[in-house]
């Protein structure tokens, strides 16, 4: 049986998701970071479920399903930003802790740059375009949503990777935590999707196919770039392998397992001291 890259590719990311939550669930890392563990869970379903569902649904079936998931995908790594934002600015670690008005402020200038960005970066279908079909309009506003979603997203994490990266040390979490090694990751991940949306975007502008051989070569393109994106997510997915077995730096096993020990002492003296004194 001769296996395409794309067969090759599809395979190593679902093997990556897997070992990923083998890591997070095995190594405690899931009860500090739900979200990140839920968007690598629905993710891994998502991969799966279109790959067994591929061919097999109506042209209308498949968008709906497509678009559907791709705006989940969004509103759970909105989660998974936020959630990483408040493990580093939250904490109070090294004894500082973000007060409302720096959330607003950051939220602020965050959410605004990222949607203007989304709103420059176009194209936007005409309001002709959105009449033209009133029975197709709830799934080209999924659609719509999904894609936009997508971009903005993207926008939103690049920008929370650099703030953790410039802000993170001085609420003592420095490039080698895991929260850094998360957004690190997520950004990369991130930049890699805007580049090649960006080249896409740029390819349907300004090519005009004039004949077989043309469309051929643009679809070849289309697909380089979609394993060029896919072989970017799997070194991501090797990093955080990588970073999340690991523990944090002044954080070792050895230490971990003292400190599991003294709870269970703890627990156990308060349990056997109740009888004594409701006696």
């Amino acid at each position: 049986m001769h296996l395409t890259i794309e067969q090759i590719l599809w395979a190593l990311v679902v093997a990556g998701h897997l070992v990923l939550l083998i890591v997070l669930l095995g190594r405690d890392r899931a009860a500090h970071f739900p979200w990140f563990t839920t968007a690598i869970a629905v993710s891994a379903a998502r991969l799966i479920a279109d790959h067994l569902l591929q061919g097999k649904l109506t042209t209308i079936a498949f968008h709906w399903q497509t678009y559907v998931s791709l705006t989940l995908d969004d509103l759970i790594c909105f989660m998974v930003l936020l959630e990483l934002l408040r493990r580093v600015f939250s904490s109070g670690k090294a004894g500082l802790i973000l007060k409302p008005k720096g959330w607003i402020g950051g939220a602020f200038v965050t959410l605004a740059v990222a949607a203007g960005a989304v709103w420059l970066w176009g194209p936007w279908p005409s309001t002709a375009a959105i009449k033209a079909d009133p029975a197709q309009l709830p799934l080209l506003l999924v659609a719509l949503t999904a894609t936009k979603g997508q971009i903005f997203i993207a926008l939103l994490t690049v920008q929370v990777a650099l703030l953790l990266l410039v802000a993170g040390r001085r609420f003592g979490f420095e490039w080698r935590t895991h929260p850094q090694q998360i957004a690190l990751g997520l950004s990369t991940n991130a930049l890699g999707f805007l580049a090649v949306q960006g080249i896409a975007d740029s390819i349907k502008r300004t090519v005009h196919l004039t004949s077989r051989e043309q469309y051929e070569r643009v679809v070849h393109l289309f697909t380089n770039l979609d394993n060029t994106r896919s072989a970017l997510w799997i070194l991501v997915l090797l990093w955080w392998i990588t970073w999340l077995w690991r523990d944090e730096q002044g954080t070792t096993p050895s230490l971990v397992a003292t400190a599991e020990a003294e709870t269970i002492v703890d627990a156990t003296t308060h349990e056997a001291g109740q009888p004594e004194s409701a006696e």
